[in-house]
């Protein structure tokens, strides 16, 4: 009949009309997911880095206990680590001081040992010096000063002291100063044929070059 055709009609639009906010609905949820979605399925969640189930329940005694214990012991290391670097610094101040003090005595009595070995040889020239004034043997007083004079030598060379006096020998500028150049044919050029004055090596330095002649060839 007529009036049924109108109801179906009037509830065809009805119809339509959910459908097509059902179909915005989809929509609007596919392109804003805070609508359409809730926050449990949001996928950044997934990425959250303070999730709220993590967050840390309240601190017991027995823990704060343990830290205090752990906070003394270290102040206690800490302080011991200290007072062992006061004392090594004290000690290292203390060694230069003793290294410096024992460097000056070293080079203020560097030379104790070379006087220990003249100071007999010295009492030994005063004597013959004392008995040459009365002696009437000049043989006797040229013999007691050649026994110095080799006493002399050998303290020396216990201090290290060697003597520069060998001739003929070959020129060395190194231990010797040349003064006087003559011919001499009789040695090579360049040969030390006269020592002018005795040279001195300590401990292998030259102290003094020995004064020399060299032969020399036209």
């Amino acid at each position: 009949m007529w009036y049924d055709n109108e109801d179906e009609n009037a509830a065809q639009p009805e119809e339509g009309a959910a459908s097509a906010s059902a179909a915005a609905g989809e929509g609007q949820d596919a392109r804003t997911p805070g609508r359409g979605f809730s926050a449990a399925a949001d996928p950044t969640k997934a990425f959250d880095d303070d999730p709220d189930d993590l967050t840390p329940g309240p601190v017991t005694a027995d823990e704060i206990s343990t830290l205090k214990s752990a906070i003394k012991e270290l102040d206690e290391k800490a302080n011991l680590n200290y007072d062992r670097y006061l004392r090594a610094l004290a000690e290292l101040e203390n060694y230069k001081k003793r290294i410096g003090r024992e460097r000056m005595d070293l080079m203020r009595y560097a030379g104790e040992d070379l006087l220990r070995e003249i100071l007999p040889v010295v009492d030994n020239l005063e004597r013959t010096l004392i008995h040459s004034a009365e002696a009437q043997d000049v043989a006797k007083v040229m013999e007691g000063i050649g026994l110095i004079q080799r006493q002399f030598q050998k303290a020396l060379e216990k201090s290290g002291v060697s003597v520069i006096d060998q001739a003929p020998c070959a020129f060395d500028p190194q231990i010797h100063q040349a003064l006087e150049r003559v011919e001499d044919h009789r040695h090579p050029d360049d040969t030390v044929v006269e020592i002018l004055q005795k040279g001195y090596i300590l401990n292998g330095k030259v102290v003094r070059p020995a004064l020399v002649k060299v032969a020399k060839h036209h």
